[in-house]
């Protein structure tokens, strides 16, 4: 029987409506889903690019989002047969909740195919040149690195469709109880913390060496690691993971913002950056004070933290390769004077009506740039121009 078969039980729901929970696959979900705009809030564009560009670059071959909720309306639309329930061909299953998930991965399987059809025209052209030359050992080796690039997409295209996710399927549903219960899913939704993000979520590497220099760094212990979403002036712990996020990606990068490039270094070699970050906190954090945490210190400063990483990411690499003695950099801390009262960076930044070094974080990170300079100053490099900037 054609049409989309369902293998679940529905159980009864407030005496009157089914409930069941199925595996779907995504390809299916694409073919037997709509959106109905008098129940579903208004598609939100960079929603569903966020989660897109999540799977891009990631490059994730099957996927582990949250259930998807949906509601069939018609019951009539369903039929049984000998394999169990069947959505008869045509039918479709409003969704409830999950628009911006399901259209994200419709949105990647169309740009892996368009990406797939610009490499097979490539294919095609080099085999016309094969039959030209077919002695040249140039075009042979490019063609199938070329059939292998076509291949190594569309299997991942295939595998992204054939992930299955979880779907609840509310049945008998009118488009006022559909309405009703789509306001009860998000009427009460409490998004989880960036701290929680970066502390569980393993897809990204990059929180994966930080969990790991986290739970095994006894000077970074012994300075505290914030689980909650921030820092509050009343709070003694030196860091979050956020912060740490952050920091590492400039630390590793010298940029503000994590690369896809980052991302496949660590996949290929993640001892090397949980090394990394073990020698910058196992040498910095002891030319710190007992409680860098503390406010009465520059030390606690998300500003500081991040300046410091910038400025050791220029002796952590010297024209792309890793440096031994990088560390011997962050030497300059050696009695340093943490406190607000530190003349030098007085006169850079001035001081906040509370007495406090002026060291509010900004994403401009202009007053990066200035620590930066500052402490190549202090170590006698040449000022970068990143730095002057």
């Amino acid at each position: 029987m054609d049409g989309l078969c369902l293998n679940m039980t529905i159980h009864p729901f407030c005496e009157k409506f089914g409930l069941a929970t199925v595996p779907i696959q995504v390809q299916d979900l694409l073919n037997y889903t709509s959106i109905d705009p008098m129940v579903q809030r208004k598609l939100s564009g960079g929603q569903r690019r966020k989660i897109s560009k999540y799977l891009q670059e990631r490059e994730l071959n099957r996927v582990f989002f949250g259930p998807v909720t949906l509601s069939l309306r018609e019951v009539s639309s369903l039929a049984k047969s000998e394999k169990g329930l069947y959505l008869r061909p045509g039918s479709k299953l409003s969704i409830l909740d999950g628009q911006h998930r399901i259209l994200a991965l419709g949105y990647v399987n169309e740009q892996l195919l368009k990406e797939v059809r610009s490499h097979e025209k490539k294919v095609a052209a080099l085999l016309i040149k094969q039959r030209r030359s077919p002695e040249n050992e140039e075009i042979a080796l490019e063609l199938e690195q070329m059939k292998g690039l076509v291949e190594q997409i569309e299997r991942r295209r295939l595998e992204l469709m054939e992930s299955e996710l979880a779907v609840q399927i509310y049945i008998g549903l009118s488009e006022e109880e559909e309405k009703q219960l789509f306001g009860d899913i998000n009427s009460k939704v409490q998004l989880v913390s960036k701290e929680l993000g970066h502390s569980f979520d393993s897809i990204d590497p990059l929180n994966l060496v930080i969990q790991q220099v986290v739970d095994h760094n006894v000077f970074l212990k012994g300075a505290g690691v914030e689980c909650r979403a921030n820092l509050t002036s009343y709070n003694k712990n030196f860091t979050s993971f956020s912060w740490l996020y952050s920091t590492a990606t400039m630390l590793f990068t010298g940029k503000m913002q994590p690369s896809y490039e980052l991302a496949r270094k660590i996949r290929q070699d993640p001892s090397t950056y949980i090394e990394i970050l073990h020698q910058f906190f196992s040498t910095l954090l002891p030319l710190m004070p007992e409680q860098p945490g503390l406010p009465q210190y520059s030390s606690s400063s998300r500003a500081m933290q991040e300046s410091i990483a910038l400025y050791a990411n220029g002796h952590l690499f010297e024209d792309g390769k890793y440096t031994k003695n990088w560390t011997s950099c962050l030497g300059i801390f050696e009695g340093f004077d943490w406190t607000h009262e530190n003349e030098q960076l007085i006169e850079r930044f001035g001081l906040l009506d509370n007495g406090k070094l002026n060291l509010i974080h900004e994403k401009s990170l202009r007053k990066h740039g200035k620590l930066v300079q500052f402490f190549q100053e202090l170590h006698g490099d040449a000022v970068s121009d990143e730095a002057t900037a």
